[in-house]
């Protein structure tokens, strides 16, 4: 009896780990589909998005080796102007081991809607299987930048490489710089990844700083300029042109500095035309009358130049003279040697 007892116990316990595997194995694919399934996927993704979180976004991508990936991180993604909320999955389309995810979110203060393209991979111990969005290639900003290397994008700091940047979507970026000598307005730029590349354009702008040491530059110039001995000092924007015959060496100063700013001419930074005034003293014999005269008088000039940055550091070149009298000027634009 004991032993018919213990059999029917042992066929019970049979069937019921017969049906446990039955069940465990219908219930796999719901299972998988359900929590590791497309859907499952692209939420997931939006949310690490929403969260700034980069890493796990990217953790849900098809992507190969990313060399260039220093906007695929957290401060890319925080203080960013916009990024996906009210994401909903509404329909999910799957055929064999590829699938179609249709995606509506709100972003910029817009609703949009798009599709979601995903793949299959074999997944966990290989029951469950993984899916990735498949974006192809990343969007890429395409940063047109005078002036800078690096820019500040969202809150990271990033290199200007010449084929821009591949970024996550969709995010609404802000680019721009702040440097030693120039700085930029804040372009912002919103990739959803319905086009391969966004452009992006930052305008330079000099900074106060350099305002100021050009403006040091451009004294310093006028001031070497009026140490010297002669009538038309080499390299110089004032000079006085006469016929007379002067007996010794003449004396400059500089009475009146340029009002000095700085704007673009044709791609190129200038200090915009300033008028200036020189003062001479000296003696002279007067072509005519061969009387020796004094000449004291002040001597009126305009003052231009080039600005450009050499090895770090802002450098002037004046462009052209403008002198008292008859005197011609170069109009090449470049001064001579000192």
């Amino acid at each position: 009896m004991e032993s018919e007892t213990a059999g029917r116990r042992a066929r019970r316990l049979a069937i019921a780990g017969l049906l446990v595997i039955v069940l465990t194995v219908a219930a796999v694919p719901v299972l998988g589909f359900v929590a590791y399934g497309p859907a499952r996927t692209v939420s997931a993704y939006f949310g690490a998005l929403e969260r700034g979180d980069a890493t796990a976004a990217v953790d849900r991508l098809l992507l190969g080796d990313v060399t260039d990936g220093w906007a695929l991180t957290d401060a890319a993604l925080q203080g960013a102007p916009s990024l996906p909320t009210r994401v909903n999955v509404t329909h999910v389309e799957v055929d064999g081991d590829t699938a179609t995810a249709h995606v509506r979110y709100d972003l910029a203060g817009t609703t949009r809607s798009q599709d979601v393209a995903l793949v299959r991979r074999t997944g966990l111990w290989g029951l469950f299987p993984e899916w990735l969005i498949d974006p192809g290639q990343l969007p890429r900003l395409d940063l047109v930048v005078d002036g800078a290397s690096t820019l500040h994008l969202n809150s990271a700091d990033v290199p200007v490489p010449r084929e821009g940047l591949p970024v996550l979507y969709p995010v609404e970026y802000s680019a721009g710089f702040a440097e030693e000598w120039f700085r930029s307005d804040v372009q912002n730029a919103v990739v959803d990844g319905t086009a391969p590349e966004v452009e992006v354009r930052l305008a330079a702008e000099p900074t106060d700083r350099l305002l100021t040491e050009v403006q040091r530059l451009v004294r310093e110039h006028l001031e070497e300029c009026a140490t010297a001995t002669t009538l038309m000092p080499a390299g110089c924007t004032f000079g006085l042109d006469s016929v007379n015959e002067f007996q010794d060496d003449v004396q400059w100063e500089i009475v009146e500095y340029p009002d000095v700013s700085l704007s673009s001419e044709r791609r190129r930074l200038v200090t915009e035309p300033a008028e200036g005034t020189a003062h001479i003293t000296g003696h002279y014999r007067d072509i005519v009358t061969a009387a020796q005269m004094d000449i004291d008088e002040d001597v009126p000039f305009t003052f231009t130049a080039s600005v450009s940055i050499v090895d770090g550091q802002p450098r002037i070149q004046p462009l052209a003279a403008s002198l008292s009298g008859d005197a011609s000027t170069d109009d090449g634009g470049n001064l001579g040697e000192r």
